[in-house]
């Protein structure tokens, strides 16, 4: 019977050509962005796209928000 193992998927968040570590693999995503806005104060309001499978690499694409405009 051949071994099996078993390891966790590892969680990176992308936005353009940045690519962020998740900081909580433990917590949801949503959870771990707002770790990661205390550094990177433009994450706070950017949306989480869905995420993307890169062997054993789940990629979260994080896209800024819309740009609001008055008039």
């Amino acid at each position: 019977m051949p071994d099996l193992q078993i390891t966790a998927p590892t969680r990176f968040f992308t936005m353009g050509s940045l690519e962020l570590p998740d900081p909580a693999p433990h917590l949801p995503p949503e959870e771990a962005i707002k770790l990661l806005a205390v550094n990177f104060p433009h994450l706070a309001h950017g949306l989480l796209g869905t995420p993307e499978r890169r062997g054993d690499v789940w990629v979260y694409p994080l896209e800024k928000p819309p740009v609001k405009t008055n008039g």
